[in-house]
């Protein structure tokens, strides 16, 4: 039984350990991003903290009732002191106990505000509060997004790199094949053929470079996806030459830039709140006024069988404060201070976001002007590669011609594919400034 158990733990391990790597597409790999990133759980936290602020916000302009009872044992009664009525002119005081052993008091304290200006200020600026925190928790989201797709794309784009060296390689290859039997049968000196061998032995450095470049941008991936970096995984899909829906641009201006950004939405906010503050370091210079109820029971005996009295009583407070050593004016000078600097953070974060989605565009138009060109390039190079080839055989051609269209080649379709890259970078940079995400992204976050 024992060998059976060991035999079962091999074939599992062994199993394991040539498991196929795991197939991830694009939006498998941001699901997993967003579902455990840490930024965006904390700042999921962030509104569940702002939502209670909210409560608690609401809990100041909400009565209040409270219940204090309290008893008392007089181990020795209280006294006061009256003057001797039957010889005033004695001068003497006589002592008069007073209470009884035992005693108790209960009361009732209901308040209510009526005005105070902190408090319903406050409520509004809460609500503000917890909508920034909102608009916060879509911009860490979007960014998160962003990182994933940047690094899935790059990903992608080695994986082109390698394909592309590969597919060189084996040109290669079959050129040597070729001048190989040429030479064997005495059409080409050896110097064609040294050349072929040469050309095929500079790619496979280029290929391990190619390989190893892959590997870390795998592993950039995985970390972005919150996954160890020892496991394996296998991309699925390609860098694609966007379709015609993919490249339309949405034109914004920059009015309009602040009512999509979640960056600036958070500030705008920000500001709001940063003023509210303002007026709220200011409610000192108001009064505040209040209802209240008061509800008592009281009783005392030298045993327990207490006689017991109950009064009730409502007013109305009304409390000003005249002069605190100029600390609201102090408070109220920082907190314009505050909101000064949130305003000149704003105006410069709007300057910023403005000049990337300006460059954003602009490395769009570049890049897919850049792929238009690169198409009819690719073309031309494999027209020449194939030229060159049997110009070669034919024997009006050079091993030197073969060499240079496979470069050329080579290159031109490395061109194309970083084109497509840079267009999809770009792109996404773009759908982040200006908040396009996927809504349902918003809701993936584990708590």
């Amino acid at each position: 039984m024992f060998r059976i158990l060991l035999l079962i733990i091999f074939y599992l391990g062994y199993s394991n350990l040539f498991s196929a790597p795991d197939k991830i597409n694009l939006d498998e790999a941001i699901t997993a991003a967003v579902k455990y990133n840490f930024e965006a759980k904390t700042a999921k936290y962030s509104i569940e903290k702002a939502d209670q602020a909210v409560r608690e916000a609401i809990g100041n302009a909400l009565p209040s009732l409270s219940v204090n009872a309290n008893y008392t044992r007089n181990l020795q009664s209280p006294v006061f002191f009256l003057p001797d009525f039957q010889n005033p002119s004695s001068g003497k005081l006589n002592p008069i106990k007073i209470g009884a052993d035992n005693s108790f008091q209960t009361v009732a304290n209901l308040n209510q505000i009526v005005f105070n200006s902190a408090v319903f200020t406050g409520l509004g600026t809460a609500k503000i509060y917890s909508a920034a925190s909102r608009e916060q928790y879509k911009s860490v989201i979007s960014k998160t997004i962003g990182n994933v797709k940047k690094a899935f794309y790059g990903a992608l784009l080695a994986r082109e790199y390698l394909d592309v060296l590969r597919l060189s390689f084996k040109n290669a290859e079959e050129n040597l094949k070729s001048v190989e039997a040429l030479f064997r049968e005495g059409f080409i000196p050896e110097y064609d053929k040294i050349r072929a061998e040469v050309a095929v032995e500079n790619i496979r450095p280029a290929i391990l470079q190619a390989e190893n470049a892959y590997n870390n941008a795998l592993n950039t991936l995985k970390l972005e996806m919150g996954m160890n970096i020892n496991e394996k995984i296998e991309l699925e899909g390609d860098l694609k030459i966007p379709e015609d829906s993919e490249i339309n641009i949405k034109k914004i201006s920059p009015e309009q830039l602040s009512n999509y950004n979640f960056d600036l939405k958070t500030f705008q906010l920000q500001k709001q709140v940063s003023k509210d503050i303002i007026e709220i370091e200011k409610s000192d210079y108001y009064p505040t006024v209040a209802l209240f109820g008061n509800y008592i029971i009281q009783g005392q005996s030298n045993t327990f069988d207490f006689l017991t009295a109950k009064s009730f009583s409502v007013g109305l407070n009304v409390s000003l404060s005249i002069f605190k050593g100029f600390q609201t004016d102090a408070r109220t000078q920082q907190a314009k201070i505050d909101y000064m600097i949130v305003d000149e953070r704003y105006n410069q974060l709007y300057e910023v976001i403005k000049m990337q989605l300006d460059n954003a565009i602009n490395q769009m138009e570049i890049a897919l002007s850049r792929i238009k060109v690169q198409q009819n390039t690719v073309k031309q190079a494999e027209l020449g590669y194939n030229i060159a080839t049997i110009r070669y055989r034919e024997g009006t051609g050079s091993q030197v011609e073969i060499n240079d269209a496979e470069t050329a080649l080579r290159q031109a379709r490395l061109n194309k594919t970083q084109a497509i890259y840079d267009f999809l970078v770009a792109r996404s940079d773009y759908e982040s400034l200006i908040g396009d995400i996927d809504k349902r992204y918003f809701d993936l976050v584990n708590n």
